[in-house]
C-alpha cells in the first residue's frame, strides 16, 4: 500500500476531482475576501488561484519575501484575466512569525473597511533533519514561532474582526500527515528524520482544534487539511528530487481548501482530514456514521488511554 494514503475512503485522490471542483456553483466563493498565509508559491499559490476560480472578490496573500510577491501578482494577475474574474488582488510582505508585523496587516485592513470572511492557514515553517535535542530548543522553538504561535495570532485577529457577529467566517488550517507520524511508528524516513515539523505543526493543529471547540460552526467553521504530498519549495530545499515520489498535484489541496470553506464541509468543523480523501465518501455513509458517533475520530489526541475508564 502506498506509505502516504490511507484507506479511511474507498477513493483517494491525486488531483482535483468534480466534487471538489471550484467552478462549481455550491462551492461559489462570490463577495467573500479570502486571506491566504504563504500565498506566494506553492500550495498557496495554487489555492488563491482557485479562490479566484470560484468567484471570490478579494483575494489577499502574504509573503515574506517582495521578489516573491511581485512573481506570484504577475500570474495571478494573469489568472484573473484568464477567468474573466473581477477579483482584487491584495499582496501583503508579511512575515507569519512575527507578531508585529500580523498585527500591523490586520490594523491596516481594518482601516480600509476590509472584513475578511475566509482565513486559509497555509504559511509554515519546513524543518532540519535531526533529533530534537541535537538541534536544541532555540532552533526548534523557531518553528513553534511560524507554526504555532503564527497561525494562532492569525486566528484570533481573524475571529475578532469588527463586524464579525452574525457574518459566518471560515477557516481552513494546511496542517500535514506529519502529525500522524513519529519516530516510533513511522516507516517513511523523510517524516521520522525531522521530529521538529511533526511536534510543532501537531501543536499547532491541535490549537486550532481547541479553537474549534469553543466556537459555533455557523459562526467560524474550523477545518484542518493535510494538503497531500505535493511537490514544492519545502521539499525542494530538503534535497528531494521531484521525481522522488508520486508527488500530487497541487490543484488537489486547493479545491480542497474552496470546498472545505463552504458549508458543505460543516460537519467536518474542528476535524483534521486528509486531501487525498473523497469528500463524498466522507459525508455519506459509514464514514460519516464514525464522524457523527466517535468524538476522537480525526481529531488530534493521545491515543494510549482509549479502553481506559478516563473515557
Amino acid at each position: 500500500m502506498d506509505p502516504f494514503q490511507t484507506n479511511v475512503t474507498k477513493t483517494v485522490h491525486r488531483t482535483s476531482y468534480p466534487a471538489i471542483d471550484p467552478t462549481r456553483p455550491e462551492l461559489s466563493q462570490a463577495g467573500k475576501t479570502v486571506l491566504i498565509t504563504g500565498g506566494t508559491a506553492g500550495i498557496g499559490y495554487a489555492t488563491a488561484k482557485a479562490f479566484i476560480t470560484a468567484g471570490a472578490s478579494t483575494i489577499i496573500i502574504t509573503g515574506r519575501r517582495k521578489e516573491q510577491l511581485d512573481i506570484a501578482v504577475a500570474g495571478l494577475n494573469t489568472h484573473i484575466a484568464e477567468t474573466k474574474s473581477s477579483a482584487t488582488l491584495v499582496a501583503e510582505n508579511s512575515d507569519s512569525s512575527d507578531l508585529a508585523a500580523i498585527d500591523k496587516l490586520w490594523s491596516e485592513l481594518a482601516d480600509k473597511d476590509v472584513f475578511v470572511d475566509v482565513l486559509i492557514l497555509n504559511a509554515a515553517k519546513f524543518a532540519q533533519v535531526g533529533p530534537l535535542l541535537d538541534l536544541g530548543v532555540e532552533h526548534v522553538w523557531t518553528s513553534f514561532d511560524t507554526n504555532v504561535k503564527g497561525p494562532l495570532r492569525f486566528t484570533e485577529k481573524f475571529y475578532k474582526q469588527a463586524g464579525a457577529s452574525g457574518t459566518p467566517q471560515f477557516l481552513v488550517n494546511v496542517s500535514t500527515q506529519a502529525i500522524n507520524m513519529s519516530n516510533a511508528h513511522c516507516d517513511i524516513p523523510f517524516a521520522a528524520e525531522r521530529p521538529e515539523y511533526g511536534l510543532t505543526k501537531g501543536a499547532g493543529t491541535l490549537a486550532i482544534q481547541y479553537v474549534a471547540q469553543d466556537v459555533k460552526p455557523e459562526d467560524l467553521q474550523v477545518v484542518s487539511i493535510h494538503p497531500g504530498v505535493v511537490y514544492s519549495q519545502g521539499w525542494e530545499l530538503a534535497g528531494a528530487p521531484a521525481d522522488m515520489l508520486p508527488f500530487d498535484h497541487e490543484s488537489l489541496p486547493a479545491g480542497h481548501a474552496v470546498w472545505a470553506a463552504t458549508k458543505e464541509a460543516a460537519f467536518l468543523h474542528g476535524r483534521f482530514v486528509w486531501s487525498s480523501w473523497d469528500v463524498t465518501e466522507l459525508a455519506h455513509g459509514e464514514v460519516r456514521r464514525r464522524i457523527e458517533s466517535d468524538g476522537d475520530f480525526l481529531r488530534v489526541n493521545i491515543g494510549g488511554l482509549h479502553g481506559s475508564n478516563i473515557y
